[in-house]
């Protein structure tokens, strides 16, 4: 199993470096959110598992993207009620790019209502979720997109964007969401201490 923590560098010390501005703007139930202000921790987690699908014979690549908001500057809880998630998973992830997670379409529910993980009748098998991760919760369903990803120095460069509806337990009430985010670097962290290792199972 390989895993990568990687941490986003949204409020960081000067770069040097010449490159795109990076901008990120969340909006819930039509309302924009001053990310900046709102959330002091804003991180994210990619992970790539192998596993057997439907086929023994066949071994896939499950890849994760998890970009999470936290209002709370210490460190990453689940429990806590002020946080937000966007989980982008894809059950047959390129296994040649080295990639942390592939371009594309992700929906939620998945395109085909039978198979669990990788699609044994051809459907896509790339998935979107927003939501509150906690025991109550769930998503009801959305659409996003990784438009570009690429590989800058020791980081990677990402943009895309991506609306949904999800359960919020805490005002029993559904809310909706959409993020656009452009020119996100992200930095791996070699600790990889998060409670996401084991998001969605193995």
């Amino acid at each position: 199993m390989k895993k990568l923590l990687l941490l986003l560098l949204l409020f960081g010390c000067e770069d040097t470096r010449v490159e795109d501005p990076m901008s990120m703007k969340l909006w819930l139930n039509g309302v924009e959110v001053e990310v900046a202000t709102e959330y002091q921790r804003i991180s994210t987690f990619a992970d790539q598992v192998e596993y057997t699908g439907f086929d023994t014979t066949k071994t896939f690549l499950k890849k994760i993207l998890i970009i999470h908001f936290q209002k709370d500057a210490g460190r990453l809880e689940l429990s806590k009620e002020e946080h937000y998630a966007v989980v982008f998973t894809d059950w047959e992830g390129d296994t040649l790019n080295r990639l942390p997670i592939d371009a594309g379409e992700y929906q939620w529910p998945s395109v085909c209502p039978v198979c669990p993980r990788a699609c044994m009748h051809g459907a896509p098998s790339k998935w979107v979720r927003m939501e509150i991760v906690g025991a109550d919760d769930y998503s009801i369903g959305g659409t996003a997109h990784i438009e570009t990803i690429g590989e800058s120095g020791n980081t990677w460069i990402i943009s895309g964007d991506g609306e949904g509806t999800f359960y919020n337990p805490y005002s029993e009430a559904n809310m909706h969401g959409r993020i656009e985010f452009k020119n996100l670097k992200i930095d791996i962290d070699e600790d990889d201490i998060t409670p996401y290792s084991d998001y969605g199972g193995h």
